[in-house]
């Protein structure tokens, strides 16, 4: 893959990165400001809480966030091994959405946020998103013949 062909796709899934978590802002501003908003969001947040963020499911979802972290983590002190440069800022990258993901199903204190189950979905989001820019990233051939 050539170099500028990643840039370009680095460049959108940064901005992708940003525009979800630009939403995760507005939804938590309107889910203050806007009675049906903060209605939806009470409820949804309910039901996930009830389904997904409690027991077992919570439990597999927080060993699969560690285990992915400390995976991310190998890869960012392989790529500091090897000179570091671009590859370890795209795994430092997906270093911090794994320990986002990760923060948003172990800390209790994030769990009272308003927007707790869309939190998480955004940061899984980023979180896939900064894999894919680390997977397309490992693609770029270097220049020299």
């Amino acid at each position: 893959m050539k170099r500028r062909v990643f840039y370009g796709i680095w460049s959108l899934v940064t901005l992708l990165q940003a525009a979800c978590i630009a939403g995760g802002f507005v939804l938590a501003r309107l889910a203050h400001t806007r009675a049906g908003v903060n209605h939806h969001v009470a409820a949804r947040k309910w039901k996930y809480n009830e389904l997904l963020f409690r027991g077992a499911p919570l439990l597999a979802l927080q060993v699969l966030a560690v285990v992915l972290t400390v995976v991310l983590l190998v890869l960012l002190v392989r790529a500091l091994r090897r000179g570091g440069g671009f590859r370890a800022v795209l795994a430092l990258e997906s270093l911090a959405a794994a320990g986002m993901v990760l923060a948003y199903l172990t800390v209790p204190a994030l769990k009272a946020v308003g927007i707790y189950p869309y939190a998480v979905l955004l940061a899984a989001i980023v979180l896939i998103l900064a894999l894919l820019a680390q997977f397309a990233g490992g693609r770029v051939r270097p220049n020299y013949p």
